[in-house]
């Protein structure tokens, strides 16, 4: 849920250059069929289509990457699953970057906050699940 609100805000503050992008890919596709279009309109049907489609993508987006480090983690134990979720954050991470965020930011620019978000939520989830493995089991009654 954290991802999507993220996702939401740093639509929001990012928003001129999101829309400027937006507007670009909107004229580049329409020369080249050779259509006229109606640059406002056709932005902010688009837009509106963005700011509600990205925090749920991002949230399924950051499931998908939960469930791939988790995964790792479980199979590792905790030192080394430690180590497998951190590589897992990383190599996800840079797919997202490169390949997964464009689906979501369609319209060519990514703000660079959203793959540092998912590797830094990810990574200091993974902390939390190994110090919870890593604490001495506690003294028995009595």
């Amino acid at each position: 849920m954290f991802m999507a609100v993220w996702t939401f805000a740093d639509v929001l503050l990012n928003e001129a250059t999101l829309r400027q992008a937006l507007a670009e890919l909107i004229l580049r596709e329409a020369q080249s069929i050779g259509a006229p279009v109606r640059l406002d309109q056709s932005v902010d049907g688009s837009w509106r289509f963005f700011l509600l489609s990205a925090p749920f993508a991002a949230f399924f987006v950051q499931l998908a990457v939960y469930g791939a480090w988790i995964s790792a983690y479980r199979l590792g134990g905790c030192r080394r699953g430690f180590a497998a979720a951190l590589a897992v954050v990383v190599a996800v991470t840079a797919v997202l970057w490169l390949y997964g965020l464009h689906v979501v930011f369609f319209m060519g620019y990514i703000p660079i906050e959203q793959p540092l978000m998912y590797l830094t939520v990810n990574a200091g989830l993974a902390f939390i699940k190994y110090s919870e493995c890593a604490r001495p089991p506690a003294p028995a009654p009595g």
